[in-house]
């Protein structure tokens, strides 16, 4: 009975116990690696330094210790390749350091808190990425972190992937060159890539329309203002008044915006007539609004297939 109970064998079994722990882990990461790949979504965290590069993050504020949702952690800092978008462990070098923190955890030791970066509601590991890791096995849904907090002109969040970032980078690009994110602060969300180039188009015809009307130069920012006020916002208006988004849940009121002047073969150079703008919409809905594509719709914003 000595035997048994003596202390190298209490610790042959506590080790013997967090290498399960971790053989699981790292097996979970990898099946979901190719469940990714299987449905063509990645399953792969955001790696900061490209997040902050792309949205020009340089405004930085110490919030302190705060109690973090694990799942809304999106990304790190030099060890995205590591572990997986659930936060397990993609290496078996991380095996050894790894067990240390699931061994401290389990004893019950107070480990130091998380050090995270924020932007909008996503989070990024500075560090602490085995702690949150392990925390994660655990199902535990918070950890305490201490937060950092980007300023940000774009909305990040825990469904933010690697394919809706690239749609975000480019709605950073957008709202940069037109100033409105400053004078309006618009909600101009897209879920598919190119249609910010549409937009911009849009906003190009206005300012040659404008310089037409006036017989003057026109600033893109102010052209950019112009369309927002007179061309777009009536539609979204008109939109949200006819409540037709119900018919298409995993869209945005931008997308659509899109999709009836694309449907109309035409990019409008003056203000929408509000009796044109209600047809055009109506007629739209009447054509695509059906019951399955709402059901579809649906679907796909539960599966996580919409790109936004």
């Amino acid at each position: 009975m000595t035997l048994f109970n003596s202390k190298s064998a209490v610790e042959a079994e506590e080790k013997d116990r967090s290498d399960r722990i971790f053989t699981k882990a790292l097996t979970k990461a990898l099946g979901q690696e190719i469940k990714g790949l299987l449905f063509k979504r990645s399953e792969r965290l955001l790696p900061f330094d490209q997040v902050k590069e792309t949205l020009d993050l340089w405004f930085v504020t110490d919030r302190g210790i705060q109690s973090v949702p694990i799942d809304a952690i999106i990304g790190s800092q030099g060890r995205y390749k590591s572990f997986s978008r659930h936060f397990l462990p993609l290496d078996e070098n991380l095996r050894t350091r790894w067990k240390n923190i699931e061994k401290a955890v389990s004893s019950g030791q107070k480990l130091p808190p998380c050090e995270l970066y924020k932007v909008c509601h996503a989070y990024f590991v500075k560090d602490g990425h085995h702690r949150i890791s392990v925390a994660k096995t655990k199902n535990k849904q918070f950890i305490d972190a201490r937060v950092f907090e980007y300023e940000c002109d774009v909305s990040m969040g825990e469904k933010t992937n690697p394919e809706q970032f690239a749609i975000l980078e480019t709605y950073h690009k957008f709202l940069k060159e037109t100033g409105l994110k400053k004078s309006r602060n618009p909600d101009l969300h897209l879920t598919r890539l190119g249609g910010y180039q549409i937009l911009m188009e849009h906003i190009e015809r206005h300012k040659l329309f404008l310089e037409q009307q006036s017989g003057e130069k026109t600033d893109i920012k102010k052209a950019a203002e112009s369309w927002y006020d007179h061309i777009y916002s009536p539609m979204a208006d008109l939109i949200r008044k006819n409540r037709i988004m119900k018919h298409f849940p995993h869209r945005t009121e931008t997308d659509f915006y899109i999709w009836i002047i694309r449907f109309r073969h035409r990019l409008t150079d003056h203000a929408i007539e509000k009796k044109d703008a209600a047809n055009f919409v109506e007629e739209y809905a009447e054509k695509f609004a059906t019951p399955f594509r709402k059901f579809l719709g649906k679907i796909k914003k539960k599966l996580g297939l919409v790109k936004y």
